[in-house]
């Protein structure tokens, strides 16, 4: 079991790229080697983002090292200690592989994966199973603006021409890819909410990090009770993960503001303001 697990569960274009880039270095957080794990939406939401990655591992290492392969099989028939790496890559996905696939040996043992956001009530109730304590960092962006960014970026990474898409094909990859849902807070707040205690939660907003990172950085910090590391001005400015501009017409923005209107009140309730940014028309 993991003493002391740190989520950051999404959401997905709202600058959690940019706090591991941040995080990635401190010496009490240990992260996998890659920042998202996909292990969560893959049991309980039928992601095949994890697999498809454990599948083109497998195939490098057919590809460019086989010896090392056939070496691992001869000497697990021969009940000899094998290569741990390997080992790993072959497991079985459960959750003794999540808690293995993490780095254990340091305060936290870190998972930031957007996908999260979506995660049903079994897959929260699965997070507490694997670990002991947890922490989570929950990060919103103007809906609107944050499905916008999305839907550019699906684009991006499916090598599709979103200049020459329909209006309605961008609304149909806004409501299949889950994007929409994504930008649906409510959902996300109530669950993490529920399963969590307030003090082991952060709420934060994208373009308030935006506005003064470095004072976020702290205030993430003192969150999870660390050190504060020096700060670098220029890691700081780092962007990372960023999305081609498209100027969406009037008809993909009133399906939008159809669709999002209601994640607003939502906010300005259970936060008691919008940010500045954020803008429903």
């Amino acid at each position: 079991m993991i003493d002391n697990l740190l989520l950051c569960v999404g959401a997905q274009k709202t600058g959690t790229t940019w706090l591991h880039s941040q995080l990635k270095e401190h010496p009490q957080i240990g992260f996998s080697d890659v920042k998202e794990v996909h292990y969560f939406n893959t049991i309980h939401n039928g992601s095949i983002l994890l697999t498809t990655r454990k599948v083109s591992y497998i195939k490098k290492l057919i590809e460019n090292n086989r010896f090392a392969l056939e070496n691992y099989f001869t000497k697990l028939s021969q009940g000899k200690p094998v290569d741990k790496g390997i080992q790993k890559l072959l497991s079985p996905v459960d959750d003794d592989w999540y808690i293995n696939h993490l780095k254990t040996d340091k305060k936290y043992a870190a998972d930031f994966t957007p996908e999260y956001a979506l995660l049903p009530d079994a897959g929260f109730e699965n997070i507490k199973k694997v670990s002991k304590q947890q922490k989570v960092i929950f990060i919103m962006r103007d809906p609107i603006s944050r499905a916008k960014s999305a839907i550019q970026y699906y684009f991006q990474t499916h090598n599709l021409d979103i200049n020459t898409a329909t209006d309605s094909f961008i609304m149909e990859v806004a409501n299949k890819s889950f994007i929409l849902n994504m930008s649906r807070y409510q959902d996300t707040v109530e669950k993490v909410d529920s399963y969590f205690k307030k003090e082991d939660v952060l709420y934060m907003f994208f373009e308030e990090i935006m506005e003064d990172k470095k004072s976020k950085l702290v205030e993430v910090s003192n969150f999870l009770d660390l050190e504060v590391e020096n700060i670098s001005e220029e890691n700081l400015e780092k962007r990372v993960n960023t999305s081609k501009k498209y100027q969406f017409n009037e008809v993909v923005e009133s399906f939008l503001i159809e669709n999002l209107s209601e994640t607003y009140k939502f906010i300005e309730n259970k936060f008691g303001y919008l940010p500045d940014k954020w803008v429903c028309k």
